[in-house]
């Protein structure tokens, strides 16, 4: 007998409970941990998925929060310029344009030798818009004086087109025509 069959042969009443502990014990791992594992290991991914998924949610959330408040002040704004900025008419807008011209060439030491006004409605638009064009007369200094302080003054309004001659005269006066514009709210 080799000494190995004489081991088993002796010590048969331990080495079988052992055979018998290892074979249940991986019968056990294979039957009910792995599968248990992989179970915890999907849980695991799943709930990682979860929190990807709650935080990419909480990020729109607040997003579209932000694009509401944005809204919200962006209108309070247009409230606001349309209340304290804008002519609540036609005829507030002429005078407007009028009286702007008025104190601003007379400020500037400037000549209006004509003007002619144009009302228009705006398309798709609450707003109608006063086109009034004005020819001055003057020094360069005086006008671009006078151009300076129209565009810089709070009233809305906008220098749409500028035209520049010499006048007929051949001393330093020059002869320019203006476009401006306001805008007001037109009734419905």
């Amino acid at each position: 007998m080799t000494l190995l069959r004489r081991i088993i042969v002796e010590k048969r009443n331990f080495i079988y409970p052992l055979l018998g502990a290892i074979v249940v014990n991986a019968a056990l791992f294979i039957a009910v941990v792995y599968p248990l594992s992989l179970r915890v290991a999907n849980g695991e991914r799943s709930a990682q998925e979860a929190a990807n998924a709650k935080a990419s949610a909480r990020a729109e959330y607040e997003e579209a929060r932000a694009t509401i408040t944005n809204k919200d002040s962006a209108e309070v704004e247009l409230k606001k310029f349309y209340g304290n900025v804008l002519p609540p008419d036609q005829s507030a807008a002429r005078r407007l344009l009028f009286g702007k011209i008025e104190t601003l060439s007379n400020a500037a030491n400037v000549t209006v030798i004509d003007r002619t006004s144009e009302p228009s409605k705006e398309r798709g638009s609450d707003l109608g818009k006063l086109t009034e064009t004005v020819v001055v007369f003057g020094d360069y200094r005086n006008i671009r004086r006078f151009i300076h302080d129209l565009e810089t003054s709070p009233e809305f309004v906008v220098l749409e087109n500028v035209a520049l001659s010499q006048g007929q005269e051949r001393d330093q006066r020059l002869n320019v025509v203006l476009r401006l514009a306001t805008y007001f709210r037109a009734e419905s």
